[in-house]
């Protein structure tokens, strides 16, 4: 029997059906799980890892807003092992284990297998200024083979992905990751919009080197300009009718794809 790869473990979260509520706001097909029926992992890859929304009001000027793609962000943060493989295809009858998304017996088989669950540990992207496309709820864990190495809160987590309308349910069963980067959970991701009138054709006599014909934009947590520093309003206000073209109405907006770094 074929075992699941990451790309298809982590689409099969996204299209998982994670229920209906009459009190939840998700009317007929509002939620994500609904909305990501049909989805395939090369739908999910020929998705722009970033996009960044620019929103225009004659009244109030430029709002940014960047989101990064969740399926890019986890494939590129985590990975699939022989204890992922075993664990993920468990039946899941409850959720009575010590976290959440955890059957009691999936705590068994993890604790038989010398795995540390620390629940308070757990985190929602909901509670802080996440840019992901849809919420994730995980928990850390250590496992016996943990050196201590990079992120010091584990080297594997319990990922659920919320699929519902209202935050406070409709999460898929957790999935057991093993973590593929030093810092799993940062967001950053990086814009750019071409400079009319910049010559990058032509080599520099000197050096050959061709000019950059883009203004950039970086986001990690905050606006950062071309040169690395914080970008103030005038740069952020350049970048957005650089963006725009000449094309801003009173209310209108502009979608500009871009590419999540990843936290490795």
């Amino acid at each position: 029997m074929t075992k699941p790869t990451l790309s298809q473990t982590i689409c099969d979260m996204l299209t998982e059906n994670t229920g209906t509520h009459m009190l939840d706001s998700g009317g007929d097909n509002g939620r994500s799980w609904q909305q990501n029926q049909g989805l395939t992992v090369d739908a999910l890859e020929a998705m722009p890892s970033a996009t960044l929304e620019i929103y225009h009001s004659k009244k109030w000027g430029y709002d940014l807003s960047p989101t990064i793609n969740v399926y890019h962000f986890l494939r590129d943060s985590l990975t699939l092992d022989e204890y992922c493989q075993e664990f993920n295809a468990l039946p899941v009858n409850d959720w009575n284990g010590c976290t959440y998304g955890l059957s009691a017996a999936g705590q068994e088989w993890l604790l038989e297998r010398d795995f540390r669950i620390y629940e308070e540990n757990t985190f929602n992207t909901y509670n802080w200024e996440s840019r992901l496309s849809q919420v994730l709820q995980y928990t850390y864990l250590k496992s016996p083979e943990f050196d201590g190495c990079g992120n010091d809160r584990g080297d594997y987590i319990l990922l659920q992905v919320h699929g519902g309308a209202d935050v406070r349910g409709g999460y898929t069963d957790a999935k057991l990751f093993k973590i593929n980067c030093d810092n799993f959970g940062y967001e950053a991701c990086g814009f750019s919009v071409e400079l009319p009138g910049v010559d990058t054709k032509t080599p520099n006599l000197f050096d050959g080197s061709f000019l950059n014909g883009h203004v950039t934009l970086d986001w990690s947590g905050e606006w950062i300009s071309n040169g690395g520093s914080c970008a103030c309003d005038e740069y952020l206000s350049e970048f957005c009718k650089l963006a725009f073209d000449g094309l801003e109405g009173e209310q209108s907006s502009v979608t500009i794809a871009g590419d999540y770094w990843g936290a490795c």
